[in-house]
Parts: structure tokens; sequence; C-alpha cells
């Protein structure tokens, strides 16, 4: 009878370790059912955004009882691969990328707009433009000159994915009537960054080239550049949106943009830590809903539509 006892003694504390042992394991093993937003963005000047985004990425996904796993595409170009392969479920994109995705009738059901940076009202007068630049003394004073110019001049544009370097010039060439760059101008090339490429035509490596207003006016601020002639200055662009999947339920939605537009409220250090990723944020002061018909209040801003949609094609296939 003892040694039953002591058997049965033995058998309950080895049951017992095993039942505690797996309680740790359990403990050490990530939580499965918890799901993972994937927010995404891509980089610019060597800086991924990763660290930009991811409070807010943190808090958006928190509203909806998810957590975020933030990653940063090489360019705009990379992001919008990586949206069409289904990789993203919420993606911090620049305006032109928006475009090349609402070009794409499949991808843009797929990942609509959420919220949008709200552009400041009063007192910012140039928040977001395409400035055209020339070398201080060159051939090129206005845009009258451009034209007349056109084919011995070198064009310096900033980036493919680049709204205020290549989307907005591109259309402003456009309506002075000069609808294929690469035709019509001596070379077209890019710079990589708005700051190389002010640099470059400051020092007459270029004979015109666009880029944001910012970078411009950080640019001329600087007293030891060469100084660049400004050419011609876009009206304000407008400032790039989130998108999100559509697989999301509409209250699933809802959580997230509320998250979004109480965000500089709820978590401050969040919203500014965003805001310092994109200098064109830097004087916004929330994100705004979108409205059901953004894009269609967006493709008049930039002119012509059927010549920016011409253009949108143009980068959408590679051609």
């Amino acid at each position: 009878m003892a040694v039953g006892t002591a058997r049965m003694s033995l058998k309950i504390c080895y049951m017992s370790r095993i039942s505690h042992l797996l309680f740790l394991l359990w403990c050490l093993t990530p939580m499965q059912g918890i799901a993972q937003l994937r927010v995404a963005t891509y980089q610019y000047a060597g800086n991924s955004r990763e660290n930009n985004i991811r409070p807010a990425a943190n808090v958006v996904a928190a509203a909806i009882g998810q957590t975020a796993k933030v990653a940063s595409y090489a360019g705009v170009r990379e992001l919008v691969d990586a949206i069409q392969r289904d990789e993203v479920d919420l993606a911090f994109i620049n305006t032109f990328g928006y475009l090349l995705l609402a070009a794409d009738s499949a991808a843009a059901t797929g990942m609509p707009p959420l919220v949008v940076w709200q552009p400041p009202t009063g007192g910012v007068g140039d928040n977001y433009r395409c400035i055209f630049i020339a070398p201080q003394g060159g051939l090129i004073a206005d845009s009258a000159d451009i034209v007349r110019y056109a084919s011995e001049l070198s064009l310096l544009l900033v980036s493919e994915g680049s709204t205020s370097g290549n989307l907005v010039p591109r259309m402003a060439l456009s309506a002075l009537g000069i609808a294929y760059p690469e035709q019509q101008f001596k070379t077209v090339v890019y710079g990589g960054t708005h700051q190389a490429a002010a640099g470059q035509v400051a020092m007459g490596k270029a004979d015109l080239g666009a880029i944001g207003s910012i970078a411009y006016a950080d640019f001329v601020r600087d007293t030891t550049n060469r100084p660049i002639r400004l050419v011609w200055k876009s009206p304000e662009i407008p400032l790039g949106p989130v998108l999100v999947s559509s697989r999301f339920s509409d209250p699933e939605r809802e959580q997230m943009a509320a998250a979004f537009t109480n965000l500089h409220r709820s978590h401050p250090a969040a919203f500014e830590a965003a805001k310092q990723g994109w200098s064109e944020a830097q004087h916004v002061q929330t994100y705004q809903r979108v409205p059901a018909d953004y894009l269609d209040r967006l493709m008049p801003q930039f002119g012509d539509i059927a010549e920016l949609k011409r253009i949108l094609a143009k980068f959408l296939t590679g051609g």
C-alpha cells in the first residue's frame, strides 16, 4: 500500500512538472492568435522611414487588435509593386504612387485611400510645390525659354517615383507643348534626390532641373551653395494619402481612420515622428478622412486628365 502511494505521489509530481514546463513554453511562444498588420512605406535619401511610421503603425494596429509589422521598400515603384502583389495592408505612399495604383483598376480596388495629411490653411504659401530651376546666368530665364531651347537642353529630374520631381514637371512641360521630354530635350536624367539635383544644376551640370519647393528653399538659404535661378513654380501639390487594404471590414476601417485622425491628440509623439519622415508634411497639423470622391477631386489638380493618364500609363508599365 505504501509503495503504491509513493508511486502515485511520484506520478503526480512528474505530471505537475510537465504541466509547469508546458506553461512556460506557452508563455515564451509568440501568441499566434494576434494578427499582424503589414505596414509599409518607401525610403528616400537613405532614410527607410521605418522609424518614422512605426509609432503611428503601432497605434493604428492596436485600434483593431493587431500588432504592426513595418517594412520599407527601396522606392515608390517597389512599394507599388508590393501592393500589387498583396504584400501590404497599410501603406504610407506619395501622391504619384497613389495615382499609379489608381491607374491600375485591380490595385485601386484592393487598396483604397483611408486618410491624408490635412494641408495647412493660411500663412504657408509654399508648402509643397514643384520648382523649375536653372543655373544662374544660363540659357533659361522663364518658361518661354524652355520651349525655345528645348532641343539644346539637358533636363534633370529627381527620381521616377517623385511627385514634385517627376510627375508635376512632366505635366507642366506637356502644357508647354513638350509632351515627350526624352525625345524633345537633348537629355533627360534623374538626380536621385532633390538636394542632389539642386546641386548639379547650380554647378551647371544640367540646363534645367525640377525639384520640390522645400528642397529649393533649403538650398538657397544655404549661402555656401552656388546661386540658382527660379524659372517656374507650380500650384500647391496635394499631399500623399495612407492606403488600406479592402480586406478589412467597414468597422475596422473606421477604427483605423479614427486612430489616424486623433493621432495628433492621442499620441502627439507618434504624429510628429511620421511628419518628420516627409519634408512636405512639416506644416500639417492632423490627418483627415478622405472623401468618397477623393480621386475625382485629386486628378484635375494636375491639369489635363487625359495627359495625366498617359503619363501614369508610361510609368505603370515601365515604358
